[in-house]
């Protein structure tokens, strides 16, 4: 049983229970229907779905505490009537509630861990930082097994639990671009046929989209793609307005993120190296660019940009629009630089990170707590 918040906005989820079926394993979702959208119960390509309330807002963190042990209580209740041979909770918020079905029922709990839940909130939580960290091991440290999105996060989990964690990482499937063309990409979007630098994700402070979009000119050849949403996300809808160099195309699903990055030059993942979030975390755009062989343009401090230095697959400068415009500048005339660099990215996501090797890690994981049946 996957315990999720909320099952269908997490990809990592899906695809999760996606692998967990092709490998003959019944999966039932238990989650949170936090936009009160979601049908109570439906089967989604075979994955049996219960959602149960209350609603909640996102980004609303003061609902979030009031109104996440509800859900608790009310998953709890659901999962009474489930039958089931492990218990698998996605994120620390569903994790108290895995450890509580675990115990009622006797059954192994699997602990899917996205992020390092105190250190993501430590801008708003403060100097509580530390108590929610000492719970987060806490609860941690009572998961039968835990696997994680990369190398750094399992390092500091396995310090925590003294104990191996897996790595499952949501990695793209490349074959979405099969066919795809990069010319009539770009026309379908307006992004022109100079070079093109591509930014899809969260438009939030500290992911340098203010800086970069101040580096280009509405009168130079190259153009910048932004595609999310977020706090930013009237700033961003302001300057592509007034700056044709600017390009906003709102929210796109995963695959059409996977063609416009196919239709990139480079990929922007620039992130605030003081936010701690920002050390341990594996961007999604980064992967999906090494997967279709794009060069990344990176921080210096974050911990992904390790990855890129090793692999040669992009360029790691720092938090600032003046070493940005310069990276920029280079390597729109650098077209065989960034060939290469991309083909050294694909042999990274092959060898690192490729949803193959994920698959087995998490079916390992099951098999570890359940038997090989």
């Amino acid at each position: 049983m996957l315990l999720s918040n909320p099952f269908r906005t997490d990809p990592r989820v899906l695809q999760e229970a996606r692998a967990i079926q092709g490998a003959g394993i019944d999966v039932h979702v238990l989650a949170w229907n936090r936009d009160g959208l979601g049908p109570r119960r439906e089967s989604h390509n075979g994955i049996e779905v219960t959602r149960t309330g209350p609603a909640c807002p996102f980004r609303a963190p003061k609902q979030v505490f009031s109104k996440l042990p509800v859900f608790w209580a009310s998953a709890l209740r659901a999962s009474r009537r489930l039958d089931f041979d492990i218990v698998h909770s996605h994120d620390l918020d569903t994790l108290p509630l895995g450890i509580a079905i675990s115990r009622l029922r006797g059954k192994p709990l699997l602990y899917d861990a996205h992020e390092i839940y105190s250190k993501m909130v430590s801008n708003e939580v403060g100097p509580l930082q530390p108590l929610v960290w000492a719970f987060e091991k806490c609860m941690m440290r009572r998961a039968d097994g835990v696997v994680t999105v990369g190398g750094t996060l399992a390092t500091m989990i396995e310090n925590v639990r003294d104990g191996r964690v897996g790595i499952v990482t949501t990695s793209p499937d490349p074959s979405v671009v099969e066919g795809a063309s990069p010319s009539e990409i770009r026309d379908r979007y307006g992004l022109g046929r100079g070079f093109l630098v591509s930014y899809l994700g969260s438009l939030e402070p500290g992911r340098f989209i203010d800086e970069a979009m101040s580096t280009f000119d509405p009168k130079g050849d190259a153009t910048f793609v932004v595609a999310g949403d977020g706090s930013l996300r009237g700033r961003v809808e302001e300057e592509a307005r007034n700056n044709p160099a600017v390009k906003y195309i709102g929210l796109v699903d995963t695959d059409e993120a996977l063609k416009i990055t196919f239709a990139s030059d480079i990929v922007m993942a620039m992130m605030d190296p003081k936010d701690p979030i920002n050390i341990i975390g594996t961007p999604g755009k980064v992967i999906n660019a090494l997967a279709l062989g794009k060069p990344v343009i990176s921080t210096r401090g974050v911990g992904i940009s390790k990855t890129i230095e090793d692999a040669r697959c992009g360029y790691v400068v720092g938090y600032d629009s003046g070493e940005f415009r310069r990276t920029v500048t280079a390597a729109a005339t650098s077209p065989d630089e960034l060939r290469s660099m991309g083909e050294r990215g694909r042999e990274c996501y092959d060898r690192d990170f490729s949803w193959n090797r994920s698959r087995e890690e998490l079916v390992a994981a099951y098999r570890a707590l359940v038997g090989p049946t």
